[in-house]
């Protein structure tokens, strides 16, 4: 039988500038979490580090970064990506018997060290677009969410409605930094264009975040704490290069949502989930992961957003948290989003708490519109 395997505590710390060095950053958030779960570095059976080399500024980035989390002499890997494929590897790690328990720390210093739009250029193709120079991050986000609201038939009042809502959503997380209170649709349709139809706060802002996860075997979550959230599930799916594929739609966003329920044992996510906290970058992208999980129907962005069945207190509550508009730290944004959802499970989200929630699903993103994605349903029911 399968091993049960939650997540037992979980930590995070956004901002524009998080004013301490990365090393410094890495070691009061993991003390923090340590205090707070009762356990010390030597109850850690595994450490799972997730940077990256481009944002971190040099090669094997986590070299640096044993010490800080305890994780020296330990045993210890690195993933590269986003934070929810960490954790996805890390709750692998659990399953296979050989640990107990797995701690996950992501971050990056996208506000302060490390310029992301510049980053992300490096995933571009190095024999052409990037020797070009004409291709990079937000136009291809650009791209993409043109494609979804010609695709449906969708104004760009839809677009400014869903960042309105998350930046709302953020400034009432302490855990994000970029929210705005009583932000208006037309207060987002003001700001800057970028790149037409994007706006500037219908895009992620530049941040310094870390977030830290420890996830937990069935007995020894119960011994750690009185509400451990189960994962019940997870998925993963890579797509194609983005000028291969329909940016209306995401094939992986799909069949990772798809492995995960199927796991989980979801036949109807949209009656099943209690809430989502999908890792958007930009605001099109949001009814782009929704539809792709089911959670609602294809092209219905401007009926969820005129109806507000998206709201923390609606129908399906989509992102309480203000996801990656109010504060996305590269490598840690889809861990925040496991954070996220802990907190909501646990009944600990102030004032974006979703009432009576039991099952949330959390997701990930890497690469150029929405390339990489990645699913964890998690639940308070332990069967």
């Amino acid at each position: 039988m399968q091993r049960k395997v939650a997540v037992v505590a979980a930590e995070q710390e956004n901002s524009s500038d998080i004013g301490k060095s990365r090393e410094r950053m890495l070691f009061d958030l993991v003390k923090r979490l340590y205090e707070k779960a009762g356990i010390n570095r030597n109850d850690v059976g595994t450490f799972v580090i997730c940077s990256n080399d481009f944002c971190t500024g040099h090669t094997i980035s986590n070299v640096f970064e044993d010490c800080p989390i305890g994780a020296f002499m330990k045993d210890e890997t690195k993933v590269e990506a986003d934070g929810l494929m960490a954790a996805t590897y890390a709750f692998m790690r659990i399953l296979s018997g050989g640990y107990e328990t797995a701690l996950i720390v992501a971050h990056s210093q996208g506000g302060s060290v490390m310029r992301p739009y510049l980053m992300m250029e490096y995933e571009l193709p190095p024999v052409y677009e990037r020797q070009v120079g004409l291709m990079n991050e937000l136009l291809a986000a650009a791209f993409q969410a043109r494609a979804y609201l010609e695709t449906f038939g969708i104004g760009e009042e839809v677009l400014n409605s869903i960042a309105a809502r998350l930046l709302s959503n953020a400034s009432m997380n302490p855990d994000a930094f970029n929210g705005k209170k009583g932000i208006t649709p037309e207060d987002v349709s003001s700001s800057p264009y970028l790149y037409e139809p994007l706006h500037e706060m219908h895009c992620y802002p530049p941040t310094d975040g870390v977030c830290a996860v420890l996830l937990a075997a069935e007995e020894k979550a119960k011994q750690l704490t009185e509400k451990p959230v189960w994962i019940k599930g997870v998925g993963n799916s890579i797509d194609s290069f983005y000028l291969d594929r329909d940016l209306s739609r995401s094939e992986s966003v799909k069949l990772a949502s798809k492995r995960a329920f199927e796991m989980a044992g979801v036949k109807d996510p949209s009656s099943e989930i209690d809430l989502a906290e999908i890792s958007v970058k930009f605001a099109h992208q949001e009814p782009i992961i929704c539809e792709a999980m089911g959670l609602f129907p294809e092209g219905s962005a401007g009926k969820v957003s005129k109806e507000g069945e998206a709201l923390f207190s609606g129908k399906m509550p989509v992102s309480p948290s203000g996801s990656g508009l109010g504060a996305y730290a590269f490598n840690a944004a889809g861990l925040s989003r496991i954070a996220e959802c802990s907190k909501q499970l646990k009944g600990e989200a102030g004032e974006i708490q979703v009432e009576g929630a039991k099952t949330a699903v959390a997701h990930g993103q890497d690469g150029f519109c929405l390339q990489h994605n990645a699913v964890m349903v998690l639940s308070v029911e332990e069967g």
